[in-house]
């Protein structure tokens, strides 16, 4: 593995403890139904890797206007989201809403997503502008 991509993984883990909190907070404490729970955390997760991302493992890529790469980055995040909620929905299904479930659930849904936001992050979003 490359360095870049070990900084990715371990701003992805940062972003894993947003999502699992966010989470947490919104269907077990707000009670909220597990769907939009899982939509909310990820927005936020997002937004934290994003951030990760700009300042630590693409720091020396083109930045660009942060709005604009932010934008890029949430579209490419919501099309890596497809395997992620699918992996995650499907487990749920499977085996129930037990809280063990629940995390090896999001865990499983995470790493799905994980190459194609590397891939589109890479390539896409923090490229060199031209």
């Amino acid at each position: 593995m490359t360095p870049r991509i070990i900084k990715f993984a371990l701003v992805g883990g940062v972003g894993f403890g947003a999502d699992a909190l966010v989470f947490s907070l919104m269907f077990y404490w707000l009670q909220l139904p597990i769907m939009p729970a899982r939509i909310i955390a990820f927005i936020c997760a997002a937004s934290v890797t994003w951030l990760g991302n700009r300042t630590f493992t693409f720091s020396k890529s083109d930045k660009g206007k942060p709005l604009e790469q932010w934008v890029k980055f949430m579209c490419g995040a919501s099309l890596s989201a497809v395997p992620n909620l699918i992996v995650f929905q499907t487990i749920v299904w499977s085996f129930g809403h037990a809280q063990l479930v629940v995390y090896s659930a999001l865990v499983m849904g995470i790493l799905a997503g994980m190459l194609s936001n590397y891939f589109l992050s890479s390539r896409w979003v923090f490229s060199a502008q031209k």
